[in-house]
């Protein structure tokens, strides 16, 4: 190309070469153009069938999840829900509009919420599977338990889309699993309420359960802490070979071990009785042993008792237990421990509820109702026990109404326990039995345990041992009479026999004294003689009064205790404040009696009480004889009287008793001492009058 010099420009291209540059230009544009329609045209037609495709899988997505049983659920990927099925709807009667972001959780139980929204965050933040049971109110406002279980879901390309999850209704299981919960916390507190050491061991002596019980009598709070221990982990070895050796013969022999043992039980020598048994699975295979002990050193002591009054009396082992069977299969293992122990207990059980209706009940309970002519089905779980004391009311059974009383007064909060002894005719024979009631302790429902035992033993021993009382009490009022009867002999013999001889020495010496013939030297010595006699003479006089004062069964009581206070206070030198009557009357026994508690009192002043002064009063009042004596000297303690060896006050109350009377004695340290006898006054015994005594 070339340029005009004189104008500076290039020279003109020729048109035709232009012209068929662009034509070819636009034809190529022309065929981009032509295939870029043919690709968008296929593209739509790719996207027209997916978006058939994708709506016709929602329309079977949607179709099959409202057809499911199930409530199913889906989110976005912000958390926010975006789909509920039919029977979520159903359930909650709230459309998708309704439930869609965070309207779902209105219907969450307020209790549950949290913990539910804070299961759902967690797992959103870390892309994790969760599960969570909360309660979800139904179209109805009744709150039902969920499982909620949901994963989450992912695109092909693995992008996160959310989560979908399903719920399914588990009230029941929470229902039955609560109640299940609640009975084991009833047999736990029944357990513990015992008073016995109660424990459940696996076949190698190992404790699986112990109750509180057992746990505190070593030392433990938790009862747990010795699950997995030994008897050799909490006491001496040699007591753990012993109850390693009982659990041995349990297992081997599979039959039941009754043993009564005397240990030292926290630092003090203790009888306790032992059961131990078998325990068995269901197909009869040896699962350990269970047992229970208890103190009765206090039952002992009793038999012990009962041998030093009687001397023959033999040793009685008053320990009958019944075979429990452990058949709860469908329980879990707690619950068939708690009830191989409530069946083996000797006493008969049952828990009552707020209302008084019976609740639980052991196998001696059921045994209990059949012995004593009832029908146990009706005196079993759901009967009212109140209604049972009004029935046993009605055929005159006095004491049920007392025991129905008890009860709707620990249910109202006005005691917190009862306890009744009452008397049973069985169709067999006649029995005893104990009843008590006890509140549970703790918060929860108010529940009561009602335990009734068989004391028919104890109160035929207790029987015996008033009769063996009441022979005693004769014999010893018999040998009080002989021993009166044999001083007042002696007494007699010393008076007549010994006195008369030596009024008759007397005579002879006094005649050979004052005899002309007799030298005065000898005569000196006969009256030094005399004297002596006549000392004798005073000795045999005292002795004889000490023995049975004559008086008593001449002149009578008045005189007498008038003569023999005169004696005390110049023998003693303590003055005698005496203020009697003219006469009472009396039998002879009841003068001697009188007469001898006196004497025993004001001797028990001369020796211990450090007294300057006497009070000794006698009066009639009503139909007694009311005898008070007091003294100002430095008194008594309590323990003093108590005294197993203090045989004059026992002696005192003796005579008093087998007078039909009563004896009283008041004392502190430095207030002195008061004696009261009250004893009836006979009538129809010669009047015991007031005179001058001479001997």
């Amino acid at each position: 190309m070339r340029k005009h010099r004189d104008h500076g420009i290039p020279a003109a291209v020729p048109s035709s070469s232009r012209s068929a540059d662009d034509a070819d230009a636009l034809a190529d544009l022309q065929r981009q153009l032509d295939q870029c329609r043919a690709q968008l045209a296929e593209r739509d037609e790719a996207l027209r069938l997916a978006l058939s495709a994708c709506a016709e899988s929602e329309e079977r997505f949607r179709a099959m999840a409202d057809a499911a049983p199930l409530m199913l659920w889906m989110t976005e990927a912000d958390g926010q829900c975006a789909f509920i099925n039919k029977a979520w709807q159903q359930f909650t009667g709230r459309t998708l509009d309704e439930e869609r972001d965070d309207g779902w959780t209105v219907s969450v139980h307020p209790d549950d919420l949290a913990r539910c929204t804070s299961a759902h965050d967690r797992a959103f933040a870390a892309r994790e599977p969760f599960w969570v049971e909360y309660r979800l109110r139904r179209r109805d406002g009744v709150y039902r338990w969920l499982l909620d279980t949901a994963g989450p879901r992912y695109d092909s390309r693995g992008a996160f889309l959310g989560y979908i999850g399903y719920c399914v209704d588990i009230t029941a299981r929470r229902q039955a699993e609560d109640a299940l919960t609640q009975r084991e916390r009833y047999q736990r507190a029944l357990l513990d309420n015992f008073p016995f050491l109660v424990w459940l061991k696996d076949t190698r002596g190992c404790f699986l359960a112990v109750n509180a019980t057992l746990a505190q009598a070593f030392g433990y709070t938790d009862t747990d802490a010795l699950v997995g221990k030994t008897d050799f982990d909490i006491t001496a070895t040699a007591l753990a070979e012993g109850y390693r050796a009982g659990d041995i013969e349990v297992l081997t022999s599979r039959r039941q071990l009754n043993i009564e043992e005397h240990i030292v039980y926290q630092g003090v020598q203790r009888w306790f009785e032992t059961y131990k048994a078998p325990v068995f699975d269901e197909h009869g295979g040896l699962l350990g042993t269970v047992g229970f002990s208890r103190d009765i050193t206090h039952r002992k002591d009793a038999e012990a008792a009962l041998l030093r009054l009687k001397n023959t009396l033999e040793e009685q082992v008053a320990a009958r237990t019944a075979e429990a069977e452990a058949r709860a299969r469908a329980l879990a293992e707690s619950e068939r421990f708690s009830r191989t122990i409530v069946d083996a207990l000797p006493s008969a059980l049952c828990v009552l509820d707020g209302s008084g209706r019976i609740v639980a009940v052991n196998q001696r309970w059921r045994d209990f109702a059949a012995t004593n002519g009832g029908h146990p089905p009706d005196m079993g779980e759901g009967a009212s026990y109140l209604a049972i004391c009004e029935a046993a009311t009605q055929i005159s059974a006095a004491d049920a109404a007392e025991v129905g009383n008890a009860i709707r007064a620990i249910l109202a909060g006005e005691r917190q326990r009862f306890g009744l002894e009452y008397e049973i005719h069985s169709p067999v024979r006649q029995r005893w039995f104990a009843v008590s009631i006890s509140l549970f302790p703790g918060d929860g429902q108010i529940r009561l345990l009602v335990k009734h035992d068989d004391i028919t033993e104890r109160k035929l021993l207790l029987e015996e041992q008033r009769d063996n009382a009441a022979r005693l009490k004769r014999l010893a009022a018999h040998l009080e009479s002989v021993r009166e009867e044999q001083n007042t002999k002696i007494a007699r013999e010393v008076h007549d026999e010994l006195g008369g001889t030596l009024t008759m020495l007397k005579l002879g010496l006094a005649t050979t004294a004052d005899a002309p013939s007799t030298p005065p030297v000898l005569q000196q010595h006969f009256r030094n003689m005399l004297g002596q006699v006549d000392s004798a003479l005073q000795t045999v006089k005292r002795i004889s009064a000490s023995l049975r004062p004559a008086m008593l069964d001449t002149l009578g009581l008045i005189a007498t205790i008038d003569w023999y206070t005169r004696q005390f206070s110049s023998m003693t030198g303590i003055d005698v404040d005496l203020q009697m009557p003219e006469y009472v009357r009396l039998s002879a026994a009841a003068n001697t009696a009188v007469f001898r508690i006196i004497q025993e009192g004001l001797t028990n002043v001369a020796k211990h009480a450090n007294a300057t002064r006497v009070s000794l009063t006698l009066r009639k009042q009503r139909d007694e004889l009311v005898v008070r004596l007091i003294d100002d000297g430095s008194g008594l303690s309590e323990g003093s009287l108590r005294k197993h060896d203090s045989y004059g006050i026992i002696g005192m109350h003796e005579r008093a008793q087998h007078l039909g009377g009563r004896l009283r004695l008041n004392t502190a340290p430095d207030a002195g001492t008061q004696l009261i006898l009250r004893i009836p006054l006979d009538s129809d015994a010669p009047p015991s009058t007031g005179g001058s005594a001479t001997w």
